[in-house]
């Protein structure tokens, strides 16, 4: 589905990623791990075409998104640190654009219902601006729940959410899962990572130390390399 092809990126002549390629398989759930500032967030941009390798490239579904249109990316859906909309807007304004941009049409009961699910139904006129950190990480499960994607790129899925709100936000995660779902989640949680994950990258100096499937990781192995 995705291949990376000898992706490499700097910053003021400091290499953050050297030389990386690795395949995302169809169904693949994948936790990227690594130290703080190692480049998970980096690679993720990368991935998701929000920022661009020194050089390198990537192919999804056989076609370079660097080199192709932008129609060769259809079905890549990228939610980082910020979430993405615009402060003065309403949530449920918000969405609806959000939706139309990835040319999607949704039904406002259909929004209205995602809302409710994640806390959010009594806030729908409000704009942004003035949510918490934790609303704000909710509504990207909310665009992640309407938005028909193919492959998902998520940073720090459970930043800033309590524990009620990370328990609703593991539940999308479970059923994506269920049906098969291609997701890449950077993450500095190797535990969730290891129980949720079927796949795990970690990153260390500029490279992918560890590709392998989860059933094959100890834990102990990751934890001791993060440290």
């Amino acid at each position: 589905m995705l291949t990376i092809n000898n992706i490499s990126k700097s910053f003021f002549h400091r290499k953050i990623l050297e030389n990386l390629s690795f395949k995302v398989k169809r169904g693949d759930t994948i936790a990227l791990l690594g130290k703080n500032g190692i480049g998970k967030s980096t690679l993720l941009r990368i991935l998701g075409k929000i920022s661009q390798p020194d050089v390198g490239d990537i192919l999804y579904k056989n076609s370079s998104i660097y080199k192709e249109k932008a129609s060769v990316r259809k079905g890549m859906l990228y939610l980082g640190h910020d979430v993405g909309l615009y402060p003065s807007l309403s949530v449920i304004d918000n969405i609806k654009f959000a939706c139309t941009v990835h040319g999607v049409k949704v039904k406002e009961n259909s929004i209205l219902n995602t809302l409710n699910q994640l806390g959010l139904s009594k806030r729908i006129d409000d704009q942004i601006k003035i949510f918490s950190k934790g609303m704000l990480q909710s509504l990207k499960y909310a665009l992640a729940d309407l938005i028909e994607w193919d492959i998902l790129f998520f940073d720090e899925p459970f930043s800033s959410l309590d524990l009620k709100r990370r328990k609703i936000a593991q539940d999308y995660i479970n059923q994506w899962t269920s049906k098969s779902k291609t997701m890449i989640f950077a993450t500095h949680d190797p535990e969730w990572g290891l129980s949720y994950c079927s796949r795990i990258l970690l990153l260390d100096d500029c490279k992918i130390k560890i590709d392998q499937k989860t059933t094959q990781t100890e834990i102990n192995q990751i934890t001791k390399t993060l440290q």
